[in-house]
Formats: C-alpha cells, sequence, structure tokens
C-alpha cells in the first residue's frame, strides 16, 4: 500500500479531542419546592465529578470518523499484481474475430468462434489472452488475463454486425490499443479474409506493435472456396413512375439463376409488385418496375430478391425516393416588383431540388410564420426595420436561416440590421476600375460545386468589417468580403455584398448565380448533410455549421437524443440496417442505411498473399533476449493500482448517519425525552 498524500496523516492528532470531550461530565441540579428554608441552617455543598469516559460506542464512532476523513485525504493505493502477469514462458495470445458483414454468410462466424475456442483451450499455465472483435471498429472485449473461462465467456458475448473490414485499418487500431502490453505477442486472426477488405498498401498490414518485442502472425481462415453470392446493388428511380432495380452477381464464373424481386413501396401500403426473370451470369443485371403512385414526401422503397443464397442479409435494400413538391420558402422585399425578386426567383425554382417562392412585402410581413420556414432570403436587408429586425434575430438565434444581400437601402446605414455587422462609411462605394474576385473558399458546402467567380464583373460594394465571428467565403481586392458566413445562436446568416438587380455587378446574370443559390439553399436547410442513402457505420452530422440538430429515430423508433441534443451540433454513427427519421425545423427527413456493398463480395484473398502476411509480421520481429534459443523480450508487468479513497468516502458518510443517530439518542436519554 502507499499514500499520495502522507502529511494528513497528522490530522489523526485531533484522536484527542474526542477523547477529552468524552470524560467531561455536567451534573445538572435538580430543583425541589420547598415551604420555608428561613429556619434552617446554612451548609456548604462540596460536589465531587468524577472524570471517566462516557458513551465508548459514540466516541469510537467519532474517532472512526476522523480516521477515515484523515486516510481519504491521505488518498491510499493498493497495489495488486495484473490479472495477467509476464514470466518468460509467456505468451500474449492477441485473439481478433472478425464480426463485419459477410461473417453473416453461413456458418463462417460460428467456426470462427469454435476455432477461436480451440486456440483458448490450447493456452500454457503461464499464457495471456485478450479478445477483440473487429468490423467498422475494433472493440476490446476482454482485456488480457490468464483465466481461460473468462475469454470463452466473453467470446460467447459478441455477434457478426453490418460493419465492413478494412484490414489496414483494424492493425492500426491494434497498435494503440495492446501496444502498452509487455509480452510476446501471438496475433490470431479469425476471418473469412475477403479480397475487398485488404489495405491499400501491403505495409499497412504489418503492426507496429513490435518494438523490440517478438510478434506472430497466426491466421484461421473460416472458408478456404469462392462462395457465389447475389445482392441488390442498387435502387433507382429513372422516371416519376418507375423503377429499375440492379442485382449483382459477386462470383466468379458461369452462375445464372432465376430471381423474383419484390418491390413494396411504403410497407406495403400503396403497392406491393414482384417480377421474376433469368437472372444472367456476369455483372448487373437490371429489373424495371412500372407505373408508380408515390406519395408526396419521403417513400420508403424496400426491395427484396428470393430464393436467398447463403448471405440473405444482402439479398434486400433500403432506399428512398423524395416525392416532395417544391419546397416553400419565403422572399422578403420592399418591391415585389423588382429585377432582383426575378431574377431570385427563377434561380430557385429552376434548381435541382426545386423552391416554391413566396414574395412577400417587407411593410405587410408577419413575423409569426417564421417558424414554420428552415431558411428565407431577402434582397435588400437594408430595408428591414428595427421591428422586423428583432424578429428576424430572434428567428436565427433559434436555429433558421437567412440569404441576404444588400442594396441601395443599405446606403447610410452603420450597421447590418440583423447581426449588427459594421459598415465602414456605411455608403456604397465605387472606383474607376471594377472589383475582381481574389480568393474563393471552395472547401466550403456553398462554394465547392460552384465556378466561374473570377469572371464576374462588380462595380460596387460596401466596406463591410469581417469581425472575428465571420467566415469571409469570398474576399475582392483591397480585402473586401464579398460573401460572409455567420453563426448567430443556433442559426446561419450568409451576407452577399452586391445587389441583385444587375446594377452593382453581373452576378444575377451569370451562370455561376443559378449554382450558388442552389448550393446555399442545400447548405442552409442543412439539406447537403442529409444524404438520403448511407452505408452502416457513417456517421450522420447534424447542425455542424450552428443550425439545431432536431431529433432522430433509429430503424426501431428509438429516439437517439436528449431534448437538451436536440440544440446542439450532433455526430451521430448509423449503426444500423432500416430507416433513420430526423425531425428539424420545417423537415421531416427519412434516411436509408444498407451494408457496405464491398462486403457482399465474397471473393478471398490468395493464399499466397495471406503467406506473405504471416511471413512478414515474422520477419520484421525484433528480440533483446534469447530464452532456450527463441528470441523474446521479457519485461515485468507493472502492478495494478487500486485507489480506495471513494470507498473510505461511502463508510464515511455511513459513519457520519451512525454517529448522529446515537448522539440523537443519548441527548433524549439525558434531557428525560423519551
Amino acid at each position: 500500500m502507499s499514500l499520495l498524500s502522507p502529511l494528513f496523516l497528522l490530522g489523526l492528532l485531533g484522536i484527542a479531542l474526542p477523547i477529552w470531550l468524552h470524560r467531561l461530565q455536567t451534573n445538572a441540579m435538580e430543583r425541589e419546592k420547598f415551604s420555608s428554608i428561613m429556619f434552617l441552617e446554612q451548609s456548604q455543598q462540596r460536589v465531587h465529578i468524577q472524570r471517566k469516559l462516557k458513551y465508548l460506542l459514540l466516541m469510537a464512532l467519532r474517532i472512526l470518523l476522523l480516521i477515515l476523513l484523515m486516510l481519504a485525504f491521505t488518498k491510499p493505493v493498493f497495489f495488486v499484481p495484473p490479472e495477467g502477469a509476464v514470466t518468460e514462458d509467456s505468451t500474449h495470445h492477441v485473439i481478433v474475430v472478425d464480426t463485419s458483414f459477410s461473417m453473416r454468410e453461413g456458418d463462417s462466424f460460428e467456426q470462427a468462434i469454435r476455432q477461436a475456442e480451440t486456440v483458448i483451450n490450447a493456452m500454457g499455465p503461464d499464457d495471456i489472452a485478450s479478445l477483440y472483435s473487429a468490423s467498422g471498429t475494433v472493440q476490446s472485449i476482454r482485456s488480457a488475463t490468464a483465466d481461460q473461462d473468462l475469454i470463452l465467456n466473453a467470446l460467447n458475448t459478441i455477434e457478426a454486425d453490418n460493419g465492413r473490414l478494412d484490414i489496414g485499418a483494424m492493425i492500426a487500431a491494434l497498435d494503440s490499443l495492446i501496444e502498452s502490453s509487455q509480452a510476446n505477442f501471438i496475433i490470431h486472426f479469425f476471418s473469412d479474409f475477403q479480397q475487398s477488405g485488404q489495405a491499400v498498401r501491403f505495409a499497412d498490414m504489418i503492426p507496429d506493435v513490435i518494438n523490440g518485442r517478438p510478434v506472430s502472425l497466426s491466421i484461421h481462415q473460416v472458408k478456404t472456396d469462392h462462395v457465389p453470392n447475389w445482392s441488390v446493388a442498387s435502387v433507382d428511380v429513372t422516371a416519376i413512375d418507375q423503377v429499375r432495380v440492379g442485382l449483382k452477381n459477386n462470383s466468379p464464373g458461369d452462375l445464372s439463376a432465376e430471381k423474383t424481386v419484390s418491390l413494396v413501396i411504403n410497407d406495403g401500403l400503396a403497392q406491393n409488385l414482384t417480377q421474376t426473370f433469368a437472372a444472367p451470369a456476369d455483372g448487373i443485371s437490371y429489373v424495371s418496375f412500372e407505373n408508380i403512385d408515390f406519395a408526396a414526401g419521403d417513400n420508403r422503397l424496400n426491395v427484396t430478391v428470393t430464393p436467398n443464397d447463403n448471405l440473405p442479409d444482402d439479398d434486400k435494400r433500403y432506399t428512398v425516393f423524395d416525392n416532395s413538391p417544391p419546397a416553400p420558402v419565403i422572399l422578403l422585399t420592399a418591391n415585389p416588383d423588382s429585377l432582383a425578386v426575378t431574377y431570385i426567383t427563377t434561380a430557385l425554382e429552376t434548381v435541382p431540388r426545386g423552391y416554391e417562392v413566396e414574395v412577400l412585402n417587407l411593410n405587410d410581413f408577419d413575423p409569426r410564420i417564421l417558424q414554420r420556414y428552415p431558411w428565407i432570403v431577402i434582397d435588400d436587408i437594408g430595408a428591414v426595420n428595427e421591428s422586423l429586425a428583432q424578429q428576424l434575430q430572434a428567428y436565427v438565434d433559434g436555429g433558421g436561416a437567412i440569404l441576404a444581400a444588400v442594396g441601395q437601402a443599405m446606403a447610410g446605414r452603420q450597421l447590418i440590421p440583423v447581426g449588427g455587422q459594421n459598415v465602414g462609411g456605411g455608403l456604397a462605394f465605387s472606383r474607376n476600375t471594377a472589383y475582381s474576385v481574389q480568393r474563393v473558399n471552395t472547401a466550403h458546402p456553398v462554394l465547392s460545386r460552384t465556378a466561374g467567380w473570377n469572371n464576374l464583373v462588380i462595380s460596387r460594394v460596401l466596406p463591410i468589417e469581417a469581425g472575428a465571428d465571420s467566415n469571409v467565403l469570398i474576399n475582392l481586392n483591397g480585402n473586401i468580403p464579398f460573401l460572409i458566413e455567420r453563426n448567430i445562436g443556433l442559426g446561419r446568416f450568409l451576407l452577399l455584398n452586391t445587389n441583385l438587380d444587375n446594377t452593382w455587378s453581373d452576378l444575377p446574370v451569370r451562370s455561376v448565380f443559378v449554382s450558388f443559390i442552389s448550393q446555399a439553399a442545400r447548405h442552409l436547410s442543412n439539406e447537403e448533410l442529409l444524404v438520403k442513402e448511407q452505408t452502416v457505420n457513417s456517421f450522420l452530422q447534424l447542425g455542424q455549421n450552428g443550425g439545431a440538430s432536431g431529433q432522430v429515430y433509429d430503424p426501431a423508433g428509438v429516439s437517439l437524443l436528449s431534448l437538451a441534443a436536440t440544440t446542439q451540433a450532433q455526430n451521430i454513427q448509423l449503426s444500423e440496417t432500416g430507416y433513420y427519421r430526423v425531425v428539424t425545423l420545417g423537415r421531416d427527413v427519412l434516411i436509408a442505411v444498407n451494408p457496405d456493398a464491398r462486403e457482399s463480395d465474397l471473393e478471398i484473398m490468395d493464399p499466397q498473399t495471406l503467406q506473405n502476411w504471416e511471413t512478414m509480421v515474422a520477419g520484421n520481429a525484433g528480440a533483446t533476449t534469447l530464452v532456450d534459443g527463441v528470441a523474446v523480450n521479457i519485461v515485468n508487468e507493472e502492478p495494478v493500482a487500486l485507489e480506495i479513497w471513494r470507498v473510505l468516502l461511502v463508510l464515511l458518510a455511513v459513519i457520519v448517519l451512525m454517529e448522529s443517530l446515537l448522539g440523537n439518542r443519548y441527548l433524549r436519554f439525558n434531557t428525560g425525552n423519551t
């Protein structure tokens, strides 16, 4: 045992205090009424106080309380031997079981478990073992121990999942997980060893945990022959009433088959269609379903193929088709008949997503309807009066988004009405030579798919001052911001430093304007973050740029976020197959999640490649000592430190309660209360 703060032991001197207090005794003299004492002779009363310890149990509790308090402050630490102690004869068996999607084929996973049990049962008396599962990530299932039963029990708890295994990523993860262990390693890897799981660089499959310690790789292959497998490769809506399903043969050689493809729309509430056809042996074959009647909004398309093969879980696929009408968006303006309104409306209605623009006059606008829309457009932010500016500020603070341009109404104003950015001089100005674009942040979602900014002719801008909280996406010469994004509260404010009636710049008549409006709309409404088809273990990013995240429901309908978390940026891993539902301001979106298509390709790695892998790992092993002619590196495992001060605090609380109860009991006894 060791004490981290031994000086607190001086506090044990306080034990003398309860001992001294318990030696005190006070005699309370009781007075009795008497008729008269005038005829009685006065005498002096002598009181003898015998000092002795009183209430021994109470005193013991108080002494114990002080002892526990001081010990808790000293933070005692007990050192126990490690569960898996290393000797010169020890071997650390690192058992890694592939739990990726392809292991669901036939009895592959059961074979892996049985082979792992055989390795564990064959461990030597001085050996230790640790257990890991490998799929989309590497998980530690059981830390190093010499107890075979513990490892076997842990082995029976793991199951195959829906993830994809990348062997290079697996080795990198193992490096960090077992680098602190001190032993001679044997990495036992139980897998089907898919060709698609091999690292791009062979060197990435060689572990770095060696550091002078012997490491060997033991490959346990659950199958050695190629297994035929068909999978649903794609589901596409090729027309408003037509669906095309792609069926892929993942097996080499001639393997034609008759397959029945079923298409269920919206869980059978809309349509349930079936076709049988002879699927050719090579590549992807297609079957089309026509006369489909899609409902408005997101539609669930469930495709299944029968008869099933040995990997039935990829004989189905989930797809979402968005049949929503053009999304409504507000365009606030002081002049509904202006050219700016025409340009903005035309761009929004022609973008691929399609928007239904509601042009509303700023002077007649009811701000209470703002909450119906995830984002809005303002053609001239300077036309916003103070009352409306406060309402717009609250709208953005709560998670809304605004795309705004400046215009003639900003002349003479010192501040942008929403957000309060300074405008130096307050007046629009021009020079003899036109401004030119100097820098474009093409990494930003608003600009990543746009081109042609350098060809703009810009004659007038505002001297807007970009503060520390501003993200300048486009800069002009003279370090003048042309496009600025700000996160305000939970929302976003995108400001374009030009008017949109083609008088300050020719942006509205350039082709880049439509692509810019399209990307800005997707960005401000968070649509670019909600790809409707994802693979297992991908991440759903919500509110990463300042917007509220909203609530997320998994395929079983269970909400994944607390109420507080719905207002914060979230990065949610999609670990299940099926449909996730995302509910945010003004939107209700479905996301279909399927296994990675590479896991359906069951072609196995070449035997020579596997042999080379084992040889390369063994050849890179170093050594520092020889024992019985075998290279080893013997390092004593450090004992495990166990801090018990938290346990002492719990005992301290119990003692305080007992002392209080016992003290109250003695107090009632002394005062004559029952």
